[in-house]
């Protein structure tokens, strides 16, 4: 009897992919649980900000400080942050309250070292009230930069001066696990977001340590880093969310910069966990649609959230349209002109701020291959060291040449934030 076929549909920008697939090759769909999400938002938003966790309340604490140059740090267009412009609304009532005029507050966008948002993009993220009421810089971590303190590895931490000026910083965004700090959000506002390109090339280059990875914090010595630069800049207060797979909010944890984050991890781990099996031949995967697969260089995440769950030799097939291309130059530049070998062996003081990003990608390449179907050209997906793929029906035909006709494939249509654990009977 014939094997029955299943269609699939992969997000891919705005819009989807299709394409069917047997049965027999499909062992898993590797698909975050549909957590429960918070119903009343204004009103969560509201009883974060009135009862935060190791803090007084926002309000309180504003009318204690009295801040005259009072500084919110925002995530970029880079990430989805759910009601996101409701969050900013929320936090300008607050100051309206504590005798906070319009225009006295900055937003500083912790950009890192990706390219600064559009004004469209920004009111988009932020909202009109916050658009128009508050002061709104991205940060450039090739300007204006200021060194805190010494970190306890001897080694300077370069921040952006508007986190030096002011007198009250509330830092925001998204929690969710990250390959790299192994989970975003809290201090991760700080370094990379508002830190110094050289810092950040210090930070991320410890990727060769191989002590990282999604959901690893203990002995990931990116992660610690990071915590240490925050606690120098001093965040007054913190507001992230747990996001659900649909953009919708699982959980609001605000308060204590550090304190409120980590029981925001606690339901991260509980909403984003995926448990799988065996090692698969090959992963199909999309990182969600746009934004996350605006450019390739977002993307390349994926491959270090699922290289766990795939055998030595095997395939994984990424699906993202990369609009704006590979997004990074360096980035680029590192996998254009050096072979997987030569990307691994370069020592950690080499490893420049987007570079740490080309060694993630070849520890991948070195285990296995990766195709690519984006609306980025042949010619330069292959320099990238990429399989290049017109559409998904012809990776699949590919894959029964590589693996025959009965290849075991794992399925993963939003592997932008996944963290795989693998069941043990």
């Amino acid at each position: 009897m014939p094997s029955a076929f299943k269609n699939i549909e992969l997000a891919y920008g705005d819009t989807y992919l299709k394409f069917d697939i047997s049965e027999k090759n499909l062992l898993k769909t590797l698909s975050v649980s549909m957590a429960a999400a918070i119903g009343n938002i204004p009103a969560a938003i509201d009883k974060a900000l009135q009862e935060p966790i190791g803090s007084l309340p926002l309000l309180d604490l504003l009318k204690k400080s009295n801040p005259q140059k009072p500084l919110i740090i925002a995530s970029d267009h880079t990430r989805v942050v759910p009601y996101y412009s409701l969050i900013m609304d929320r936090l300008l009532d607050a100051f309206h309250k504590a005798g906070i005029g319009p225009n006295q507050a900055d937003l500083l966008i912790a950009a890192g070292s990706h390219r600064a948002p559009s004004c469209e993009e920004r009111e988009t993220m932020y909202g009109p009230k916050a658009f128009d009421q508050l002061n709104l810089y991205a940060h450039n971590c090739d300007q204006n930069c200021i060194a805190l303190n010494r970190l306890t590895s001897g080694r300077e931490v370069e921040v952006n001066q508007r986190l030096l000026e002011s007198d009250f910083i509330i830092a925001t965004g998204k929690i969710t696990p990250h390959y790299l700090a192994g989970y975003s959000g809290g201090r991760k506002a700080v370094m990379p977001g508002c830190a110094s390109r050289n810092s950040i090339a210090a930070n991320h280059a410890m990727i060769v340590r191989r002590k990282n990875g999604p959901g690893q914090l203990d002995k990931n010595p990116i992660h610690l880093e990071m915590v240490e630069a925050a606690s120098l800049a001093r965040i007054d207060f913190l507001i992230n969310v747990v996001p659900t797979p649909d953009d919708k909010i699982a959980g609001l944890f605000a308060g204590h910069w550090q304190r409120a984050w980590e029981s925001g991890v606690e339901l991260c781990r509980k909403v984003w966990s995926v448990e799988y099996g065996g090692l698969a031949d090959c992963i199909i995967a999309s990182a969600g649609g746009y934004p996350r697969d605006i450019n390739l260089y977002q993307m390349q995440r994926m491959l270090n959230n699922l290289e766990c769950a795939i055998k030595p030799g095997g395939t994984i097939v990424l699906v993202g349209q990369c609009r704006e291309g590979i997004g990074q130059d360096g980035f680029g530049h590192w996998m254009e002109r050096h072979s997987i070998k030569e990307i691994l062996a370069t020592p950690e003081e080499n490893i420049t701020a987007e570079a740490h990003r080309a060694y993630a990608t070849a520890l991948v390449m070195d285990k296995c291959e990766v195709l690519l179907i984006s609306s980025i050209e042949k010619t330069k997906a292959e320099e990238l060291k990429f399989k290049f793929m017109p559409d998904c029906q012809s990776a699949i035909e590919y894959l029964k040449h590589k693996h025959g006709i009965d290849f075991k494939c794992y399925l993963a249509p939003q592997a932008d934030s996944i963290m795989l654990e693998r069941r043990h009977l």
